[in-house]
């Protein structure tokens, strides 16, 4: 009984996760610029690969627990300074943050 329903919240978790990261590779594609992209990408990173994890956690082996608390203590620490990274570099090749030029404007 109890395993049917840790395999059923693992199933959940990694519907959510699968989910999130899909919405973001659509931000990807939809999104203006390259800073509304990458926040994008970086979003979907976190917060699809996270609720992955944990339905990796719901088995409860002491291996698989210890690895994917790794993994997500580097995905957190990683992932906002690889996109800082990638920011600043676009930045100082002169994309520049704004709206996108629709021609409307008078």
């Amino acid at each position: 009984m109890v395993q049917t329903i840790l395999f059923s919240l693992a199933d959940a978790l990694v519907l959510i996760g699968v989910s999130l990261i899909t919405i973001g590779v659509y931000g990807m594609i939809r999104l203006p610029n390259l800073y509304t992209q990458l926040h994008a990408a970086s979003k979907a990173a976190v917060l699809g690969v996270i609720p992955t994890l944990l339905a990796a956690i719901v088995t409860l082996e002491p291996a698989v627990v210890f690895h994917a608390l790794l993994i997500g203590a580097l995905l957190l620490i990683t992932t906002p300074v690889a996109s800082h990274a990638i920011a600043r570099a676009a930045f100082l090749r002169g994309e520049r943050p704004g709206l996108p030029d629709d021609g409307d404007r008078a």
